[in-house]
């Protein structure tokens, strides 16, 4: 088994690299066997699992909407779209997190149908994103994604011991990994894939 998830997993890499060509390094990231793809305000995963001692899925998914509250009206939104939707569905992770998700068989995994499943998952975590938010609450999964990169970027490090004898830092100026304007304020960048 491992070795058809082995293969797939380096088909579906080379199958990328073709999709994308020379762009393949701004749009995809390898994460723990998990390849992590910018597509438009969307990051879709793509990851191999075991099927069968023959065969495995590739498995594409986006998070759609973080912390929406689960309740009838919502569940029967999504519930009604799996129904009549012929490729891919949503669905909910232990946290309560709605994702779109689409699998296909790894053993016969062509680039076209590679390329028809990023675009389908991506096209649906954008276009349902706000409609779920207005129903149910929460936070498109870019936004909050947006957030705990804020959180990430504005903890302070821990004070520096004073060691007897050393020399003061010289004072520089603290920077966030953005870029200043002309008056000297600092901008932070966007998540790659994401327009200010």
């Amino acid at each position: 088994m491992a070795s058809i998830v082995q293969a797939t997993r380096g088909k579906v890499k080379r199958y990328l690299k073709e999709i994308y060509g020379k762009n393949y390094r701004d749009h995809v990231q390898e994460v723990d066997k998990t390849m992590v793809i910018q597509h438009g305000s969307a990051s879709v995963n793509i990851v191999v699992r075991p099927l069968s001692k023959d065969d495995c899925l590739v498995t594409t998914q986006a998070y759609v909407v973080q912390g929406a509250k689960i309740g009838p009206k919502i569940l029967g939104m999504l519930m009604r779209h799996n129904a009549t939707n012929p490729i891919g569905a949503f669905g909910l992770l232990f946290d309560d997190t709605i994702v779109f998700r689409h699998s296909v068989s790894g053993a016969n995994l062509d680039a076209n149908e590679l390329r028809l499943s990023i675009r389908t998952v991506a096209f649906f975590a954008d276009e349902y994103d706000e409609d779920i938010v207005s129903l149910a609450g929460g936070k498109r999964a870019i936004d909050a994604h947006s957030l705990i990169e804020d959180d990430v970027l504005s903890v302070k490090a821990p004070a520096a011991k004073k060691v007897p004898g050393a020399k003061k830092p010289s004072a520089k100026k603290k920077t966030t990994g953005g870029t200043s304007d002309s008056k000297g304020a600092s901008r932070r960048k966007a998540p790659m894939g994401v327009k200010k």
